[in-house]
Protein backbone atom coordinates (compact mmCIF):
# COMPACT_ATOMS: atom_id res chain seq x y z
CA UNK A 1 0.00 0.00 0.00
CA UNK A 2 1.13 3.49 -0.71
CA UNK A 3 2.01 5.58 2.29
CA UNK A 4 -0.67 8.22 2.87
CA UNK A 5 -3.06 6.73 0.30
CA UNK A 6 -6.66 6.16 1.33
CA UNK A 7 -7.84 2.60 0.72
CA UNK A 8 -11.06 0.90 1.67
CA UNK A 9 -10.04 -2.18 3.59
CA UNK A 10 -12.05 -5.39 3.75
CA UNK A 11 -13.58 -5.90 7.16
CA UNK A 12 -15.02 -8.81 9.02
CA UNK A 13 -14.14 -12.32 10.00
CA UNK A 14 -14.81 -15.80 8.75
CA UNK A 15 -15.22 -18.83 11.04
CA UNK A 16 -15.09 -22.49 10.05
CA UNK A 17 -15.49 -25.29 12.58
CA UNK A 18 -14.37 -28.84 11.85
CA UNK A 19 -15.78 -32.13 13.14
CA UNK A 20 -13.50 -31.96 16.23
CA UNK A 21 -14.85 -28.57 17.23
CA UNK A 22 -11.64 -26.75 16.31
CA UNK A 23 -12.36 -23.38 14.72
CA UNK A 24 -10.36 -21.59 12.06
CA UNK A 25 -10.86 -17.84 12.02
CA UNK A 26 -9.66 -15.51 9.29
CA UNK A 27 -9.48 -11.81 10.11
CA UNK A 28 -8.53 -8.94 7.81
CA UNK A 29 -5.61 -6.98 9.24
CA UNK A 30 -4.59 -5.22 6.05
CA UNK A 31 -4.05 -1.97 7.94
CA UNK A 32 -1.16 -3.89 9.54
CA UNK A 33 -0.16 -5.60 6.27
CA UNK A 34 -1.48 -9.11 6.81
CA UNK A 35 -4.44 -11.48 7.01
CA UNK A 36 -4.55 -13.27 10.36
CA UNK A 37 -5.49 -16.96 10.48
CA UNK A 38 -6.09 -18.31 13.97
CA UNK A 39 -7.00 -21.71 15.43
CA UNK A 40 -9.43 -21.80 18.33
CA UNK A 41 -10.26 -24.54 20.80
CA UNK A 42 -13.30 -23.69 22.86
CA UNK A 43 -12.94 -19.96 23.55
CA UNK A 44 -9.11 -19.86 23.39
CA UNK A 45 -6.90 -18.89 20.49
CA UNK A 46 -4.17 -21.55 20.40
CA UNK A 47 -2.25 -20.54 17.25
CA UNK A 48 -2.04 -17.73 14.72
CA UNK A 49 -0.53 -17.36 11.26
CA UNK A 50 -0.05 -14.14 9.31
CA UNK A 51 -0.35 -14.03 5.51
CA UNK A 52 0.71 -11.03 3.47
CA UNK A 53 -1.88 -9.95 0.89
CA UNK A 54 0.23 -11.59 -1.84
CA UNK A 55 0.51 -14.86 0.10
CA UNK A 56 -3.22 -14.74 0.86
CA UNK A 57 -3.96 -14.32 -2.86
CA UNK A 58 -1.82 -17.38 -3.71
CA UNK A 59 -3.43 -19.39 -0.91
CA UNK A 60 -6.96 -18.50 -2.03
CA UNK A 61 -6.05 -19.27 -5.65
CA UNK A 62 -4.79 -22.69 -4.52
CA UNK A 63 -8.04 -23.38 -2.65
CA UNK A 64 -10.28 -22.19 -5.49
CA UNK A 65 -8.35 -24.21 -8.08
CA UNK A 66 -8.63 -27.36 -5.98
CA UNK A 67 -12.34 -26.89 -5.31
CA UNK A 68 -13.01 -26.14 -8.98
CA UNK A 69 -11.13 -29.26 -10.10
CA UNK A 70 -12.92 -31.45 -7.55
CA UNK A 71 -16.32 -30.00 -8.35
CA UNK A 72 -15.82 -30.36 -12.10
CA UNK A 73 -14.83 -34.01 -11.66
CA UNK A 74 -17.85 -34.86 -9.52
CA UNK A 75 -20.48 -32.58 -11.08
CA UNK A 76 -23.39 -34.46 -12.63
CA UNK A 77 -23.54 -34.29 -16.38
CA UNK A 78 -26.64 -32.64 -17.74
CA UNK A 79 -28.54 -34.59 -20.35
CA UNK A 80 -31.36 -33.49 -22.58
CA UNK A 81 -34.64 -34.82 -21.32
CA UNK A 82 -37.18 -35.69 -24.00
CA UNK A 83 -40.30 -33.61 -23.86
CA UNK A 84 -43.12 -35.34 -22.01
CA UNK A 85 -46.27 -36.06 -23.96
CA UNK A 86 -49.18 -33.87 -22.94
CA UNK A 87 -51.19 -35.21 -20.04
CA UNK A 88 -54.65 -36.54 -20.67
CA UNK A 89 -57.35 -34.48 -19.03
CA UNK A 90 -58.90 -36.05 -15.96
CA UNK A 91 -62.17 -37.63 -16.93
CA UNK A 92 -63.17 -38.85 -13.52
CA UNK A 93 -64.06 -36.92 -10.46
CA UNK A 94 -62.76 -37.75 -7.00
CA UNK A 95 -65.84 -39.81 -6.21
CA UNK A 96 -65.25 -41.99 -9.30
CA UNK A 97 -61.59 -42.54 -8.36
CA UNK A 98 -62.52 -43.52 -4.79
CA UNK A 99 -65.25 -45.83 -6.04
CA UNK A 100 -62.80 -47.64 -8.35
CA UNK A 101 -60.26 -47.94 -5.50
CA UNK A 102 -62.85 -49.48 -3.18
CA UNK A 103 -63.89 -51.90 -5.92
CA UNK A 104 -60.25 -53.06 -6.32
CA UNK A 105 -59.88 -53.58 -2.57
CA UNK A 106 -63.02 -55.77 -2.52
CA UNK A 107 -61.60 -58.17 -5.13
Amino acid sequence: MELGAVHELPVGRHFSIDERGVALRATWRLDRGFVNLSLWRDDRCVETFHLTPEEAARFVSFLVGGVAATTAATAPRLALVPERPPRRPLRFGLADVLERGVARLRR
